[in-house]
């Protein structure tokens, strides 16, 4: 199965949104709780990724194959780190159905590349410190932790992330 990566554009959105809400759910099922996950809705989803394609808000990139998107990639630089050269990864979501055949390799290929043009020193991102998966993936891609960590409250449960960073 071959993909390529290119730049989202507003018609994505709803493959976007369909995207994000399978994987958050997919990637989340039993280390957070049910009604928080199923907070995540098509329609709030759509709405979020429409925003931030239209106004420019961030870099969206999308892996496209034969039967159309099969993940995402968002990027750019929060408004903490503004007129730095720190780059913030926010978003990496894979269709359930795909995952394990290489699209994230490729999409944070293509987001490395991007950030380097642009002479980006770092990149950060947060994380859920259960979420394995991810945390195996980012650790490949050479981030590390910074010792941050962020609490959210999800129901009753208290959720920890973790903030990871590279040096590019």
């Amino acid at each position: 199965m071959k993909f390529r990566v290119r730049k989202a554009l507003i018609d994505d959105v709803d493959g976007i949104a369909h995207i994000h809400v399978s994987s958050w759910a997919y990637a989340y099922n039993g280390l957070m709780p049910k009604s928080f996950i199923d907070n995540y809705t098509f329609e709030k989803r759509q709405k979020l990724w429409s925003n931030i394609i239209k106004r420019d808000l961030a870099v969206v990139l999308v892996a496209e194959g034969d039967e159309g998107l099969s993940g995402f990639l968002c990027f750019g630089q929060p408004n903490t780190f503004k007129d730095t050269d720190v780059y913030d990864l926010s978003s990496i979501y894979i269709d359930p159905d795909k995952m394990g055949v290489g699209i994230g390799q490729l999409l944070y290929d293509k987001c490395e590349g991007m950030l380097r043009t642009l002479n980006a020193q770092k990149v950060m991102l947060r994380t859920l410190d259960s979420n394995e998966r991810a945390l195996n993936f980012y650790r490949k891609q050479g981030f590390a932790p910074t010792g941050e960590s962020y609490n959210e409250q999800a129901d009753d449960v208290v959720l920890n992330d973790i903030e990871l960073a590279k040096v590019l």
